[in-house]
């Protein structure tokens, strides 16, 4: 079987591209997410899937139980764990690994960050309302910041993410339970709602309404905050999703 790492939209238009080739046997593909919410969105695709997160021994006796042959690895580009892993494991067990990579957005005057524990004394330091988009898996670095009243928190509106919230002590008026991808002028309706001086965002890329987010934010004088994406060298990367289907239909 062929594995796909996915939970992004990008791994959802990956698998739906393959199924417009009617010769591929989306059977023959096992698909897995970090989350339930991942999982449900793939569901309908035709692929097995499967909701785990694998450390790297787990992801040995995963190959071993699926029979993999190939990985095609479509994870978040700030999932660097799952990538580092995924391309040991296949180096160690002699599968093909193929990665697609967002290209990147070029962003203008905004004000970037490596690590996120720096950003977070820098938001700690400015006037004005702050929106954030980092997603839930970085929300408990915002316990105790002192201007935490003029944060708003978009994210996903399901209940793990709402419960690590409320672990914080985030203010239900600070949650901005949406899913996206929004447009621009969704995305300037909020700013302008909320009176947003700065969005905070992570260097995604063009998948997901990222770029609608940024040029909103330039339209409205809202200055971006951006978390830069880690930096990782795959064995095998293109940003192109053709080429990647290619290398999937090569066999």
């Amino acid at each position: 079987m062929d594995w796909i790492i996915g939970g992004t939209k990008d791994s959802r238009d990956f698998i739906k591209k393959l199924s417009e080739d009617k010769k591929i046997d989306l059977k023959n593909i096992v698909l897995t997410t970090a989350s339930d919410y991942g999982k449900k969105l793939a569901e309908e695709s035709g692929v097995i899937v499967k909701s785990q997160s694998m450390n790297k021994e787990q992801m040995k006796l995963f190959i071993s139980e699926y029979s993999i042959k190939r990985i095609f690895d479509l994870s978040h580009p700030y999932a660097i764990e799952v990538s580092s892993n995924a391309m040991n494991v296949a180096e160690e067990s002699g599968k093909k690994y193929f990665r697609f990579e967002r290209e990147n957005l070029n962003y203008e005057n905004s004000v970037d960050f490596i690590e996120i524990e720096e950003m977070i004394k820098f938001l700690e330091n400015l006037d004005g309302n702050i929106l954030i988009t980092l997603g839930s898996n970085n929300i408990e670095k915002f316990r105790g910041v002192k201007n935490i009243e003029n944060m708003y928190f978009r994210i996903l509106p399901v209940k793990d993410s709402i419960e690590k919230l409320e672990k914080v002590e985030i203010k239900a008026k600070n949650i901005i339970g949406l899913q996206g991808p929004f447009s621009k002028e969704f995305n300037k309706a909020i700013y302008k709602n909320y009176n947003i001086k700065y969005v905070v965002t992570k260097e995604s890329g063009v998948t997901g309404g990222e770029l609608e987010k940024i040029e909103a934010a330039y339209e409205t004088n809202v200055i971006p905050i951006v978390l830069k994406r880690p930096e990782i060298k795959y064995k095998w990367v293109t940003n192109d999703m053709n080429k990647i289907i290619e290398e999937f239909k090569r066999g």
